[in-house]
């Protein structure tokens, strides 16, 4: 099932509402009807604690939620109204990590968020007796993420500029809960920065709220992607009770690889982002929202298109987009980039084979000056346009070094590269330009 106009599948759960008890035990019957008959409150859980395992949820000590992962929720679980106890276990054992007592309301939805990190788990509840009128959704935000400072909240139209735009909530603090924002149902973006600066770090893209529909968006941490947080983000809505909107963002540069090529300019949709790049050079990231788009390549001065195509860019992910071969046969490579940390003390370093006229050719990566006469290639027969995927190596100094295949005659040469802890490298080899014999390596600095 598809939410909130994002293409964002609620992810199916398996949380079974429970009770303890024989179905067959007549005193257990009896008291069943009694509450079927009773007023009700209704009380839905939600994981929200990022390094906590999986975990059951426990109503007056019977299981009532089982094996909950991090960002599922429940639906709502109609309970008696009056004081009940509420425990939280590590997921098929007595651990307890949460334990409270709540006094329910009848006809009031509760919802209990598990939040913090393991060590200092805690419930967060959050009380809600109001309905949107007709032909509106209620939207309450929560902090529910502990690595996060403040942050400030934007909730515009999905085209707004967010240049013109004004937080909608200012300096939300972790654990904070917003008032019930009840907003017309349509179409809106949300995007979150640190409190008071004006970077974004989190765009929902364009999401649907529902007429009538009542959300709780959580911001909870989350590990992948280009932002430190998600929303996740619950509804009344039995058949979907909640859904993950992550970070809808995609990022990508350009670099110039064709040596015969003029000078270019680079748009997207018809907008000009990148105005007379020359051969051998690469743009920084540009932030776009996941989705299809033209990616026009034109010589800066005639205008004249030498690479047009529409191009599909994954929300969470970076690319580079690389123009290359001769200009008669130029045309676009397109690699998916990892900018992950490398492990403790390593570095990661990824190499592309721009160089058409090159052929085949073995790569040697070695420490700076190592005689490479008698050794094997780290890379062996690489082809024109392909990549050596990411190689993951200690940090230190190296010399890459690339060979004709089967060949010692070295036609390229970075000599010494000193390589920090944790970056991460796209080297490509080039053409040489007109006029020139020398081939080269464009750099790229991925992360760091």
């Amino acid at each position: 099932m598809k939410k909130l106009g994002l293409g964002v599948i609620a992810l199916s759960t398996s949380l079974l509402w429970g009770c303890g008890g024989d179905s067959n035990n007549n005193s257990s019957a009896d008291e069943d009807r009694a509450q079927a008959e009773a007023a009700t409150a209704s009380v839905r859980a939600v994981h929200l604690s990022p390094d906590a395992p999986a975990v059951d949820v426990l109503v007056n000590g019977d299981v009532a939620l089982e094996d909950v992962a991090y960002r599922d929720a429940s639906g709502f679980l109609a309970v008696a109204e009056g004081t009940q106890s509420l425990a939280v276990n590590v997921a098929d054992t007595t651990t307890t990590v949460i334990s409270a007592d709540l006094a329910l309301a009848a006809d009031t939805k509760y919802t209990v968020l598990a939040v913090n990190n393991v060590a200092s788990i805690e419930p967060l509840v959050i009380t809600d007796t109001d309905t949107p009128a007709d032909g509106f959704a209620q939207i309450t935000v929560v902090h529910g993420a502990p690595a996060a400072p403040a942050v400030d909240v934007y909730v515009s139209a999905p085209d707004a500029d967010f240049s013109g735009l004004s937080a909608t909530l200012s300096n939300i603090p972790f654990k904070a809960v917003s008032d019930e924002l009840e907003v017309p149902a349509g179409d809106y973006r949300v995007r979150v920065t640190l409190n008071g600066e004006s970077d974004v770090i989190y765009d929902s893209g364009a999401l649907a709220l529902a007429d009538g529909v009542e959300y709780i968006a959580v911001a909870s941490e989350v590990s992948e992607g280009l932002s430190p947080i998600g929303l996740t983000v619950l509804t009344d809505i039995d058949s979907t009770p909640f859904v993950l909107v992550d970070d809808a963002r995609t990022r990508v540069r350009v670099a110039h690889a064709s040596a015969d090529a003029p000078e270019v300019d680079v748009s997207v949709d018809s907008a000009a982002v990148l105005t007379d790049v020359p051969f051998g050079v690469a743009s920084g990231y540009l932030e776009l929202l996941g989705d299809t788009y033209n990616i026009d390549v034109a010589a800066s001065s005639s205008g004249a298109s030498v690479i047009n195509a529409d191009l599909a860019f994954d929300a969470r992910q970076d690319y580079t987009v690389i123009a290359l071969n001769d200009l008669a046969n130029i045309e676009a490579l397109i690699l998916e980039d990892d900018n992950s940390a490398p492990g403790d003390g390593n570095v990661k370093v990824r190499l592309v084979h721009g160089a058409k006229s090159a052929g085949l050719v073995d790569v040697y990566i070695t420490a700076p000056g190592a005689d490479i006469s008698a050794i094997e290639p780290s890379i062996s027969d690489f082809a024109f346009k392909a990549d050596s995927g990411y190689l993951e190596v200690a940090a230190g100094t190296y010399q890459v070094r690339i060979t004709g295949a089967d060949s010692k005659g070295v036609a390229i040469d970075t000599g010494a590269l000193t390589l920090a802890a944790g970056v991460v490298r796209t080297a490509i080899a080039l053409d040489p330009p007109p006029a020139s014999s020398d081939f080269g390596v464009l750099l790229l600095e991925d992360l760091n």
